[in-house]
């Protein structure tokens, strides 16, 4: 039984228990809510144990300066987690598997970040899109890497730069005196080009029978590349020079063995959309599983991935990327 049928059968027994049991009153029923966000929440508090706790502090108190005061539980997030220190300004992110610590950082104000720094964003910021005036909040968070082999800080230090409608986010590297910047910008439906509109609207209708209607817009910018992100209530498109680079349905339900579905079915399911989309023939590509991101990659040649894509158990298309989305995996 798939996610969305085991959801619908839990509700309809809940329906008929209910029904049996007449109605909740009104207090009950809040109190078990609240019960509910507070085991939610819990769940994904990680208790630090004092070997670790010695180890976090070591590495906050080399970025403050000063000795200080951590909370003994962090906060689990795909994987990693966040322990806040008790003031809430500073934070050290880290795996806790592996006991290896990110890095390190503070709430701190605009003023405290170099003016070359606010002058390398603002330009990031302008050539992706100049018709936004773009002014920072005054709180910023930066950050610090952490050398785990050596026990002491990195070289990277990180600024986001956030405003109305827009992030910026500044990697200096200390040593050698170099920093780049990317960007992300929330645009409004009316200032979007008609064109880029059309593009997608035909891109999700291929790749999905779906009506698309944008609901949200943002470019994402990092060097000289500005990569557009529209979404609606159901498909996510990337687009990247004007064209289509990755379509997600994301409502899809993907399969997560390669036992439903063969390469070769996968294949056949892929190709037609590959070349509709993307102008690329996958039929005499190379197709492997991929069991980390659990879908299907198409190898033109050095093991270079052209086409990624994920199918659900009728072989309809969840999500189809190009190009370095695809071989990323993102």
């Amino acid at each position: 039984m798939n996610l969305k049928k085991t959801i619908v059968a839990i509700l309809v027994v809940s329906g008929m228990l209910t029904a049996l049991a007449g109605p909740i009153p009104a207090s009950a029923e809040a109190a078990q809510e609240k019960q509910q966000e507070q085991q939610k929440a819990e769940s994904k508090k990680v208790q630090i144990d004092k070997k670790l706790a010695a180890k976090l502090q070591k590495a906050v108190k080399q970025f403050a300066g000063k000795e200080i005061k951590l909370e003994d539980v962090g906060e689990l997030e795909n994987g990693l987690v966040t322990v806040q220190s008790a003031d809430g300004k500073y934070g050290v992110f880290l795996d806790p598997k592996k006991e290896k610590i990110w890095s390190v950082s503070v709430k701190t104000t605009i003023d405290k970040v170099g003016k070359k720094f606010q002058d390398k964003a603002l330009e990031q910021l302008k050539k992706a899109y100049s018709k936004k005036k773009y002014v920072f909040n005054k709180e910023v968070t930066q950050s610090q890497s952490y050398d785990n082999s050596k026990g002491k800080l990195g070289e990277y230090v990180t600024y986001n730069l956030d405003g109305k409608d827009f992030c910026a986010r500044v990697i200096a590297n200390i040593s050698e005196g170099y920093a780049s910047v990317g960007a992300t910008i929330d645009i409004d439906k009316k200032e979007l080009d008609p064109k880029l509109l059309k593009t997608a609207t035909e891109a999700s209708k291929t790749a999905f029978d779906h009506q698309f209607d944008v609901t949200k817009a943002q470019i994402e910018s990092e060097w000289t590349r500005h990569t557009w992100m529209l979404q609606d209530d159901k498909v996510t498109i990337y687009m990247d020079s004007g064209k289509a680079v990755s379509l997600i349905n994301e409502q899809g339900n993907k399969v997560t063995t390669n036992k439903e579905i063969t390469e070769k079915e996968a294949t056949e399911a892929v190709a037609p959309l590959a070349k509709k989309l993307f102008n690329i023939d996958i039929t005499g590509y190379e197709v492997k599983w991929d069991s980390l991101f659990k879908d299907y990659r198409f190898i033109e040649k050095d093991d270079f991935t052209a086409v990624r894509a994920a199918l659900d158990a009728d072989k309809n298309v969840v999500y189809i990327k190009s190009g370095s989305r695809a071989a990323a995996g993102n």
